[in-house]
């Protein structure tokens, strides 16, 4: 059974990454930032998390396009395999595409990532790097999260968890959360997105329970998105306003 949930999530810059000519979007249509983090949730008994890019060239001149994928020491579970599709579908061993699409000005290619979790619960983490052939410096970056968490554990979760409306809303200089979260949980987390998926604002929960206050001064006004993680699962995403 395939199952595919995205949360676009954190922006982390990617240093010696520069997007010039190539643009990444979901399958909406809405960008992704350069070097932003996107995750995918699934189950681990799932065959596949699958996670799907478009390629734009938003030049005005036709790109040879190749992808490289990076996995750093420890950024993927032991007995999980990773493969993914750009013209042609490669193997796990494959981590530059052999053959390169061509794009022409204005139009996208589709890429796939596809995450085997092998019944192992957890975070793989994996960067795909796209490129124009003839000018290796015109690329653009996404790092992908696979997340493979079991769906009773993440209901139960739900369940204990108390995650109010934000208020006031909308905001002018700081936004409020009231929280419940159960004592099995280590570590949570409220992030803050904008509507193009990059993360604004991270706020660190030291308690199980109590009030976030989340200083919105510096935001420009308009939609934002705020996730409960915890213990690196999305747990719920609502959204609020800021207007002055």
């Amino acid at each position: 059974m395939k199952k595919l949930v995205l949360s676009l999530l954190c922006l982390t810059l990617f240093s010696g990454i520069f997007a010039q000519s190539l643009l990444l979007t979901d399958q909406n249509g809405v960008s992704i930032n350069a070097g932003a983090t996107i995750q995918f949730l699934g189950d681990p008994t799932d065959e596949v998390i699958q996670a799907i890019v478009y390629v734009k060239n938003i030049s005005d001149v036709t790109k040879d396009v190749k992808v490289k994928k990076i996995i750093n020491q420890g950024d993927t579970l032991t007995g999980t395999v990773n493969t993914f599709c750009w013209y042609l579908c490669y193997a796990d061993t494959t981590y530059v595409s052999p053959y390169a699409q061509t794009i022409q000005p204005d139009s996208s290619k589709q890429f796939s990532g596809d995450y085997n979790p092998d019944t192992i619960p957890g975070i793989s983490k994996i960067m795909y790097v796209f490129f124009d052939v003839n000018n290796n410096n015109d690329s653009v970056a996404v790092v992908v999260e696979y997340n493979g968490s079991p769906a009773s554990v993440r209901d139960d979760l739900i369940s204990l968890v108390k995650f109010s409306d934000a208020y006031p809303n909308p905001a002018i200089n700081t936004v409020n959360v009231d929280y419940t979260i159960p004592e099995s949980v280590n570590e949570a987390t409220i992030a803050i997105t904008n509507m193009l998926g990059s993360k604004v604002k991270e706020i660190t929960l030291s308690n199980h329970s109590g009030k976030a206050r989340i200083p919105v001064f510096d935001l420009i006004n308009g939609i934002y998105f705020y996730s409960l993680m915890a213990d690196d699962q999305l747990i719920l995403t609502r959204k609020f306003v800021v207007r002055r």
